[in-house]
């Protein structure tokens, strides 16, 4: 660990410190240039003093002794070999270990490169100790080998789960019993007195080797069942492991004097696992471009379903909006078509005498006309507003008058100068629907004898469309019940599409029809003269 060198009595060099902590000289070559002054003729003595503990081995080393032409090359050999191979060992485990944890932490699914990064951070760790020249944190050289003893076997340990894990392998209890041996040899190593440790170092020390071992010879095995390339790659190293364990643990007992090769295994293990993850790279791009394929093929098959869906769509919806369509002239025939019908059969029917020609003809005339008003209406979105609600019920009103005369019905007609509230085109024709099949019924079923049609605002929010006449009445639940009365349906259907309430009440007295709709539109605009 450190030491002393006198030369004929005189101090040559000496370490920092002789004391604990001691300086860590234990894996420094050193290199003395002797001055020819220190020299004397005959006999020069070297006295060599060596600091150190017992349980390291401690010892000289080799010395050489020579000109620089023969010690140069031997000292710079063995600071190769004792520094250089080192700290290359201790860059690469480190870049490596970074490497594998940051993997892992942004894949916690890729559990091998978890266990690969704490296998580097104990070997990392182990390492140090060959290289710092000066002890951390002021520990002692027996605390430190009490550290590098249990760090020594978490490093065969983690070895273990890091390349079963490659293999797709799991041993719960013989984890789980590894762990234990750990924790073990963790809680001995800090009560282990002085005396016994250099019995639990050996422990230790066999216990590491015998774990690698057992996983260097077996994994070729394990490999060959998990057919996967990188185990099979990882088995090939795990062999050369095998022998460089073995060469260093005879090193390590003294039974060789070959200098240890496991410095030379972190460029091995950083071409493997760049191998690896190139590997894994590859992998996961193939993945990609077979899902992206897959993807696209899915997307096309995805489009065609729904264009279909799309187009089974468009059909329905222009079957729907025909049979719509094909509603709208029933119910526009029966309220304008069928409202003139009954209203001609009334007056035939209710006519004292043969009506004449030009009667029979201008009856004919009025159905041609409310015929033509169907065709050229047809759907009420085409239609224009009329200006005033005067102009609105203009026509109407003149046709149901010509008709009340010759009823001998009398009838009062009330409509605003203006719109307060512009209406729609659907809301006029609607209203205009429902005079004509109220109106329609008072001729031909109530007997009345005096008509009232009405259409009023309340407060700017409601338009209220009244029809009341004095005839004999009906049960309107019966009738509603029964659903025989087409016209009542007619009138509620059109009713909801314009927001729009259709009350009915009737006695012996009469019968009033009441529609109020909310008004929803814009404000009219001022009146054009």
């Amino acid at each position: 660990m450190a030491g002393q060198i006198f030369i004929n009595d005189d101090l040559l060099w000496q370490d920092r410190s002789l004391v604990e902590p001691l300086s860590r000289s234990w894996n420094m070559p050193r290199n003395w240039s002797l001055p020819a002054s220190s020299l004397k003729q005959g006999e020069n003595v070297f006295w060599i003093r060596v600091v150190a503990v017992p349980t390291q081995n401690s010892g000289l080393g080799k010395v050489f002794l020579g000109d620089d032409d023969v010690v140069m090359p031997i000292f710079q050999k063995l600071w190769y070999e004792q520094r250089v191979l080192h700290f290359f060992n201790l860059i690469f485990s480190f870049t490596l270990g970074i490497i594998a944890f940051l993997v892992w932490l942004f894949r916690r699914q890729e559990t091998v490169f978890g266990w690969f990064a704490l296998t580097s951070l104990f070997w990392v760790v182990f390492m140090s100790s060959t290289v710092m020249i000066v002890s951390p944190l002021g520990l002692t050289a027996l605390q430190i080998a009490r550290i590098n003893s249990v760090l020594l076997f978490g490093f065969s340990v983690f070895s273990c789960f890091y390349a079963w894990r490659l293999a797709l392998q799991k041993f719960v209890y013989l984890e789980r019993f590894l762990i234990f041996c750990l924790a073990a040899f963790s809680v001995a190593g800090f009560l282990t007195s002085d005396e016994h440790l250099r019995t639990y170092i050996l422990i230790c020390f066999a216990s590491s080797i015998v774990v690698l071992l057992s996983l260097y010879l077996s994994y070729p095995w394990l490999a060959y069942r998990a057919k996967k390339h990188e185990s099979y790659l990882l088995a090939v190293v795990f062999i050369f492991y095998a022998f460089i364990t073995v060469h260093d643990a005879l090193y390590l007992i003294k039974l060789n004097d070959a200098y240890p090769l496991s410095a030379y295994t972190a460029p091995i293990t950083t071409l493997l696992i760049a191998i690896i993850l190139a590997m894994r790279l590859a992998q996961n791009i193939r993945k990609i471009e077979h899902f992206n394929q897959t993807l696209a093929e899915n997307v096309l098959q995805a489009t065609k379903a729904l264009e279909l869906s799309l187009n089974t769509q468009h059909r329905l919806e222009l079957d729907n909006i025909r049979l719509q369509e094909r509603m709208h002239l029933a119910h526009d025939l029966h309220d304008g078509l069928g409202g003139s019908l009954v209203r001609s059969m009334a007056i035939i029917d209710q006519s004292p005498s043969n009506l004449s020609n030009q009667q029979f003809l201008s009856m004919l005339k009025v159905l041609r006309d409310d015929l033509r008003q169907i065709i050229d209406t047809g759907s009420s979105s085409n239609n224009s507003v009329p200006e005033t609600p005067m102009i609105w019920g203009a026509a109407i009103r003149y046709r149901f008058m010509q008709i009340f005369d010759e009823l001998d019905i009398a009838s009062t007609w009330r409509f605003p100068e203006q719109w307060m509230v512009q209406p729609t085109a659907l809301d006029c024709l609607t209203l205009l629907r429902v005079i004509e099949e109220s109106l329609t019924n008072i001729i031909k079923h109530s007997q009345a004898s005096h008509v009232k049609v009405e259409l009023y605002y309340v407060n700017h929010s409601q338009l209220i469309l009244e029809i009341i006449d004095d005839g004999i009445g009906f049960d309107v639940d019966a009738v509603a019940k029964s659903g025989i009365s087409v016209g009542l349906r007619s009138m509620q259907i059109r009713l909801v599409k314009t927001n729009a309430t259709l009350h009915i009440e009737s006695s012996s007295k009469g019968t009033i029809v009441k529609v109020t709709q909310s008004l929803l539109a814009h404000p009219a605009p001022p009146h054009r003269r």
